[in-house]
């Protein structure tokens, strides 16, 4: 609650039934940060149209009230009622138990009562079905509560609301110290009239054939693009397989163990291959264990992941991690076994609820890739129940002021471009393929087989300019590749060089002898080549 701007999404999603329709919520006060009396609720909260006021007691109660008309100060200065026949009262919890219950307003015309001196009163001013904010000022008390002076004898619940046999009793548990009060503003979310992402052009068919024909980068040595999907447990990494899977297969399928369960389902590090009838795709879709807060994979098999030392099937032991002598273990993995993508598969629904321990194993896998040149990408699952008008119609995902919200705060949470955040649905009621559901798997796919191609080229890039410096005859340190060429020029002289050097000395030789001859007499030319008999050539 606290350092929070919005509902959680189960609030939400209950206020929107109630309501009967999707609607977003923006807060406009709240206690703990604004401060509680009348004058601050009416600068706060007058003519904001439908608002939910919420209060959170000691006992861990949530309970309050909606109205669809207008808080505001009555002209004449006194009390007046206000007619809504949209208005009711609910609690959402009780003793820290969800336990959503509502109560509908039954005597529309007493639904609200406005003044300047009350805050927000549901029901007649003099007997109210429910007031959470009193008409005086109230401090925080030493133990940061507002210790109101309410009582359950100043309420006649069920009066103007109907309260089904419920007591305030089993509402309150005849509490009012509230640990806070939020009000929020109740808004249509409406549909914005562009999309907050520029809509691909090319229809399922296309984008299938388009991953079917998918080849690694060429001299890459890589055979099939592996991209491993990371994920807590339930956020629908195996799901999203299946769901890719049944593109190609012509139907849904269930290859991946899917379902609800306390613990991971996945247990083994599985490398799926996507086939299309009987011809395997170029593309590994690797799942792993899910992240959970005192188990998962431990740091050093996240490393073995990347490094592609994991064989497929090899079984993750949270306590004992993998080692050299680990059966299968790949002591030297090439390019082929490494992975060359990440998809952080994250629940769309749970995003503003992160845990921060999961927090913290997505950052160490990302910097692990980061040291890598791993590119990553978020595959955001659930999309379809992040508003209701987008579970109705999908096509409209591309138009939701709530799914480009969620896609800027997993941005931020995660710290990825928003063009890395692949939105999704995954098949999980349906038993036939969906046209819609299909294109936006398979540009969640696409998109992530370019990345991929991404780190081979950088990979080629690597190679090529490290074999470019090892052809340098130089002493120079290379910037790039950051080794150094220790080879030094030859110093033999060639063959050719030594011929003609001889050449020279006999040529020499020969005319110092014959000057000599002639200036003594004491030698003739058979002396001189016996005398060059003599010299060893490889000597000199």
């Amino acid at each position: 609650m606290t350092g929070k701007t919005e509902l959680s999404k189960l609030c939400r999603d209950q206020f929107c039934k109630w309501i009967g329709r999707s609607v977003d919520f923006k807060l406009v006060y709240r206690a703990s940060t604004d401060g509680m009396s009348p004058t601050i609720f009416h600068q706060k909260c007058d003519n904001k149209g439908p608002t939910v006021v919420i209060g959170y007691n000691t006992d861990g109660c949530v309970f309050g009230g909606y109205t669809s008309v207008d808080w505001k100060p009555c002209i004449c200065g006194t009390a007046q009622t206000r007619r809504d026949e949209k208005a009711f009262l609910f609690s959402l919890k009780y003793m820290n138990k969800y336990s959503p219950r509502i109560f509908p307003v039954k005597d529309p015309e007493l639904a609200i009562t406005i003044c300047s001196n009350y805050t927000a009163v549901f029901g007649s001013a003099g007997t109210p079905d429910m007031m959470i904010l009193p008409s005086q000022v109230v401090n925080k008390d030493t133990n940061g509560n507002y210790a109101t002076n309410f009582n359950q004898q100043g309420f006649k619940f069920g009066t103007v609301y109907d309260s089904g046999g419920v007591t305030m009793q089993q509402v309150t548990k005849d509490n009012y110290i509230f640990k806070d009060v939020e009000i929020y503003q109740v808004m249509d979310p409406g549909r914005l009239d562009k999309p907050w992402r520029d809509e691909e052009k090319d229809n399922k068919a296309t984008l299938k054939e388009m991953v079917e024909d998918y080849c690694p980068v060429e001299d890459a040595g890589v055979k099939q693009s592996r991209i491993l999907l990371v994920g807590s447990v339930g956020a629908g990494k195996s799901s999203y397989f299946n769901t890719i899977n049944s593109i190609f297969r012509g139907h849904v399928t269930s290859q991946a163990n899917t379902g609800s369960a306390e613990h991971s389902l996945t247990t083994k590090y599985r490398c799926h291959q996507l086939r299309n009838n009987s011809t395997y795709l170029s593309i590994r879709v690797c799942d792993t264990r899910g992240m959970e807060e005192t188990q998962g994979i431990d740091p050093c098999d996240w490393t073995a992941l990347l490094d592609g030392h994991v064989p497929d099937r090899y079984t993750f032991e949270p306590c004992s991690p993998i080692t050299p002598d680990s059966p299968g273990y790949i002591k030297t993995p090439t390019v082929n076994d490494k992975i060359h993508c990440v998809a952080f598969v994250i629940d769309s629904t749970s995003v503003d609820v992160m845990n921060e321990s999961i927090l913290s194993k997505f950052k160490l896998v990302q910097k692990l890739a980061n040291e890598r040149g791993i590119p990553q990408v978020i595959v955001l699952t659930k999309v379809d129940q992040i508003e209701l008008d987008v579970e109705e119609d999908l096509t409209q995902l591309l138009y939701s002021p709530r799914v480009a919200y969620v896609v800027d705060q997993v941005a931020q949470l995660i710290g990825l471009p928003r063009g890395h955040v692949l939105p999704v649905k995954n098949y999980e009621k349906e038993t036939e393929l969906n046209e819609t559901v299909d294109r936006f798997a398979l540009l969640s796919l696409q998109q992530m087989l370019r990345f991929a191609d991404d780190y081979m080229y950088e990979l080629l890039d690597v190679l090529n300019t490290r074999d470019t410096c090892d052809t340098r005859d130089t002493r120079d340190t290379c910037d790039t590749c950051d080794t150094r060429n220790t080879r030094q020029p030859s110093r033999k002289l060639s063959s050719y060089s030594l011929l003609w050097l001889w050449v020279i000395v006999i040529t020499f030789l020969m005319f110092s002898m014959y000057y000599l001859q002639l200036l003594t007499d004491a030698y003739t030319f058979t002396d001189i080549f016996s005398f060059f008999g003599t010299i060893d050539i490889k000597r000199l």
